[in-house]
Formats: structure tokens, sequence, C-alpha cells
């Protein structure tokens, strides 16, 4: 059985949104959608594992400070690489600045994503509709927040349950377990802020997904209002479906759990 797990390293926090149910009985397409840890230092072997892969779009979910410090591996306009889009989906607005400094739980974080960064995040997901064929990566420092929620909407737009798309966020949980026994190792169980704690746990997506329907009307709504046509839409439902493949150029193996 194929694991959804994949190692680019030095990479901890990488999987293809591939193999998981959807409500119409599918399954979503491996090699379509992969969801990453920051890029921007994998050794050469690492860099060859992605595009062995098939990926061919790098979609940045990093602040441009955050890229500055932490160059992308791959920049674009190379031949032989994959394309780089650099989509912030960011934490800048000063209005969100006190509610930040207030947040107790991941839900808080991705109800100030939602409520602040629609367009920011509508905007992620229209990158992933106009990539061009070949897999795509997106990812933003460890791959869990940014990263998570756009992994949240892309496999709600795909019909993929609820509480499948919880455990799958879940699972950084456990990719973080060994980062997370290190930092208790150096500074003690209380020397660790609220970003170093395993508190990346099912229930924080699953609440962040009832928010979007109570407040919202649910995920396609939340993102109509925010800018993202129902094509674009289409195409990232597309980008999942298990077949046909609409991008003959991307990796169409069949998916298994």
């Amino acid at each position: 059985m194929t694991t959804r797990h994949l190692e680019w390293e030095p990479c901890w926090n990488v999987r293809d949104l591939g193999g998981l149910p959807t409500t119409d009985g599918g399954v979503t397409r491996r090699g379509a959608l992969i969801r990453a840890d920051c890029l921007g230092k994998l050794t050469a072997d690492g860099r060859r594992a992605l595009y062995d892969y098939g990926v061919r779009t790098v979609i940045d979910l990093r602040g441009p400070l955050e890229v500055a410090d932490d160059p992308p591996a791959f920049p674009g306009g190379r031949a032989g690489e994959p394309g780089y889009i650099n989509t912030p989906l960011d934490h800048q607005d000063p209005a969100a600045a006190p509610l930040w400094v207030a947040v107790r739980t991941r839900a808080d974080v991705y109800r100030l994503f939602l409520d602040f960064y629609p367009h920011a995040l509508a905007d992620a997901l229209r990158a992933i509709a106009a990539a061009p064929p070949g897999g795509i990566v997106f990812h933003c420092l460890g791959g869990t927040d940014r990263t998570g929620l756009v992994a949240a909407a892309a496999l709600r737009l795909a019909g993929v349950p609820d509480a499948v798309i919880a455990d799958d966020y879940a699972l950084t949980l456990e990719r973080r377990r060994p980062i997370y026994e290190r930092l208790v190792a150096e500074k003690g169980e209380a020397g660790l802020g609220f970003w170093d704690r395993l508190n990346m746990t099912a229930d924080q997506m699953t609440a962040t997904l009832a928010y979007v329907d109570e407040r919202y009307g649910g995920m396609e709504r939340y993102l109509l209002d925010a800018g993202l046509s129902a094509e674009d839409m289409a195409r990232v439902r597309a980008r999942l479906s298990p077949s046909p493949n609409p991008f003959p150029g991307a990796r169409g193996q069949e998916p298994s759990p």
C-alpha cells in the first residue's frame, strides 16, 4: 500500500492529498495536490524527489519577509524545474494585530485567517486552478496553519467529508512529534510557546469548518464572496478528480488509501 507521506529531504511534513474518500464514493487523485512544510532548504536529493514525483508548480504561501529570509528552492524561470508562485496568506493586517495576541487555540488562528484574509485564500486556490499540467505542491513555513487551511478548502471543494479533512490535518501532529520532543528536551515543557506545542488536533479543523458554515454559509459561498469564480472552484475539484484526468501532463496513477 502506498503511503501518502513523502520523503523530500529535509522536509518533515509532506503528504499527498490523493487517496482520500469523497462523499460521492470516489477518492481523490494522487500526484495532483501535495501539502508541505518549507521547501527552501531542500537538498539535491529532496529537489530531485519533488520533481520526480511529478511536481511542476510550487505555490508558496509565505509573506515577503519570510521569503527574503529563506529564499525558495525553485524561484522559477529555470529549465527543468517547477514554476514558482508566491501567494502570501499572511497576517499583517493592523486591525488583526491585537487579536493575534489573544489566540488560544489553532481554531482561533484559522478564524482570524478566514475573517481577515478571504481574498488571500481565494488567491491561493486561484493559483491551484490556473496552474499548468502537472502536480502542485503548496507550502508555508511549517506546513500546518496556512497550508492546512488551503488544504481544507481544496478538499472541501472536492467533496471530502469533514471528518476525513480533520484527520488529514491532524497527521501534522504526529509528523511534528519528534521536533516537539527535541524542543522539550532543550527547553522543558514550560519553555514551549503556543506554536511549539502539539495543538494541531482534529477537533481544531472540525471547529474551523463548522465556523465557515455557521458564519459564511459554507466554503463555496465564502470563496465566491472572496472573489473566487465558480469556474476556478470547478478546476480545483477537477485537479483532485480521480478519473478522467483533465490535466494529461499530471501524474495519472489511480489513488489508493
